[in-house]
């Protein structure tokens, strides 16, 4: 593989005005990552994959898209409080919360905008790459894409997956950060008005999470599937979290607990173990973030967007 170009991440919200730094730090014990984020610890090199074709984008494939409604209906509220596993209709659907539709419209891996620099990152699986020629689909529902799609222009795993390749000495590692198109002048999370926020130093975040949400999108379901439960450790750098439902489709989904109403800090990508899921698909698991998750972030952050590649 060559070398790619990315923009950093940072984090944001599900539905709402970025969370107070103090009530992030106060839920989950540590502070939350600046979308200013400094400079990377270490450097990394990313890893290119194809970007969309020359030329002017299919404005009718890749469309601007709708401004993001200010308030949700009250029972979308009360549908995403539901703790037991369960499929969310297309109205409650988490706009920050995606599908990667490879060239022909196959779903395939979950994604989850991110606060970043310039609005245009995601966070998933790194198993979930190769992206060649794959757009984003937020809020994406039964073969609509009602916040349109958003070609993937590069992918940054982190660096320890790629060496280790393939097979179990990978999976600790298993999370990366994708960059996506401008679309009508304005970046994704612009558009969804929506992002999750990223811990600034994860490896402090307790090996036991309570009142963790997973989204994702399973193969046989038509938009987003959700349930929130408590986490516990899995083996040595992984948690885990006992879910009905999550099947085929839903690698990169993200794990998300609430500084408040509104709000979402990204606490794992479901991936690692097993590629993310045990014997059963009740069984999930994310590999723990570590200190590593914040150096890719600001590596993804610092390179800035390329203007160019951009749709006008």
């Amino acid at each position: 593989m060559g070398v790619l170009l990315m923009t950093a991440v940072g984090a944001l919200t599900i539905g709402g005005p970025p969370a107070d730094d103090d009530a992030v730090a106060a839920h989950v014990g540590v502070p939350v990552a600046s979308a200013h984020a400094a400079e990377p610890r270490h450097a990394v090199e990313p890893l290119r994959i194809a970007g969309p074709p020359a030329g002017p984008l299919d404005a009718t494939r890749y469309r601007p898209a709708e401004p993001a409604r200010p308030e949700r209906p009250a029972l979308c509220a009360a549908d995403q409080r539901r703790t037991e596993p369960h499929d969310l209709p297309s109205q409650c659907s988490y706009s920050a919360v995606g599908v990667f539709l490879r060239p022909g419209g196959k779903k395939s891996c979950t994604a989850g905008v991110v606060d970043s620099r310039h609005g245009d990152l995601l966070v998933t699986a790194a198993h979930c790459l190769p992206l060649d020629g794959a757009s984003f689909a937020p809020g994406y529902h039964d073969g609509t894409a009602p916040h349109g799609e958003w070609p993937v222009l590069a992918a940054l795993p982190d660096p320890r997956f790629v060496e280790a390749q393939k097979g179990a000495d990978n999976w600790p590692y298993d999370w990366a950060f994708v960059r996506v198109a401008r679309v009508g002048g304005r970046s994704v999370q612009e558009a969804v008005g929506a992002a999750l926020r990223v811990p600034a130093r994860p490896e402090r975040l307790p090996a036991d999470l309570s009142r963790v949400t997973l989204i994702g999108y399973p193969h046989d379901k038509p938009g987003q599937h959700t349930c929130t439960v408590d986490s516990q450790p899995a083996y040595t750098d992984f948690r885990q979290a006992q879910c009905a439902g999550f099947s085929s489709g839903v690698s990169g989904s993200p794990w998300v607990i609430s500084a408040q109403e509104g709000e979402g800090i990204v606490v794992g990508v479901l991936g690692g173990a097993e590629r993310g899921g045990g014997l059963t698909d009740d069984v999930s698991y994310t590999a723990r973030f570590d200190a590593g998750l914040s150096s890719l972030f600001a590596t993804a952050q610092g390179a800035g967007p390329q203007d160019s590649l951009l749709a006008p």
